[in-house]
């Protein structure tokens, strides 16, 4: 999900930057992100097989199986959700080098809201199928009750829940369902704008709107025209 003021950031760029690359590029961006859950989501250090280091949540551009979620209904309620455009990728780029998959709000890692600990995590690899965490210094001091695994095969996806993903009127219900619904797909850094299979909004003045950005960028026939989708919003 990309609110339609950073659009022009994104076509630019030619890309979907991670947060982190964001900052690094000084590019002024609008948030539509819960700043308590940024502030965790900053603690979080996920391993990096391929480089051998541990890299920053913040580092990984996040995407959702899920449609209709618990975040999109935020925008929904506060009256923003028709400034929200929707990339569509396909899930092929499971297999690309680096990227990782969880089974519910990757931020769900038991940590205190106000604490000091941090978490490095270890995705679950086929060798022994399991995600391993280590808090730092110690902990975790958080009171909430589940954890979202980090994997980093396909071999994982049946281990997802996708009853509760694919429900289409999950919304905010439970507490539970809701860190379900929010399984991530985690890819470093960047995604090209040439990976977009499609781009979703929920009126038909955004389509205009977004397919004369489109144009004024220079990528017409280069990513999808944006189209109107109401099914991917409420």
């Amino acid at each position: 999900m990309v609110h339609f003021k950073n659009l022009q950031n994104v076509f630019q760029r030619r890309a979907i930057l991670s947060k982190e690359k964001i900052l690094q590029e000084k590019i002024h961006y609008h948030s539509i992100a819960w700043e308590d859950v940024q502030d965790l989501r900053d603690r979080i250090f996920v391993w990096d097989f391929s480089q051998q280091r541990y890299r920053r949540l913040h580092s990984y551009v996040p995407f959702y199986f899920a449609v209709r979620t618990p975040m999109l209904h935020v925008q929904y309620r506060q009256g923003v959700q028709r400034e929200i455009v929707i990339f569509e990728v396909s899930r092929s780029v499971l297999k690309d080098q680096g990227v990782v998959f969880t089974d519910g709000n990757a931020s769900n890692q038991q940590l205190s809201k106000f604490g000091g600990e941090k978490i490095g995590i270890r995705p679950a690899t086929t060798s022994d199928g399991l995600c391993h965490r280590e808090y730092r210094p110690d902990g975790p001091y958080g009171t909430n009750t589940s954890r979202s695994n980090l994997y980093a095969d396909v071999a994982f996806l049946e281990r997802l829940d996708w009853g509760i993903i694919n429900d289409l009127y999950t919304i905010e219900d439970k507490k539970e369902r809701t860190r379900i619904k929010h399984a991530e797909v985690l890819i470093p850094d960047l995604l090209p704008l040439g990976r977009v299979q499609e781009v979703s909004v929920s009126t038909q003045n955004m389509v205009q709107a977004v397919n004369t950005m489109i144009a004024e960028c220079g990528l017409t026939g280069r990513i999808p025209s944006a189209i109107y989708k109401p099914s991917l919003f409420f």
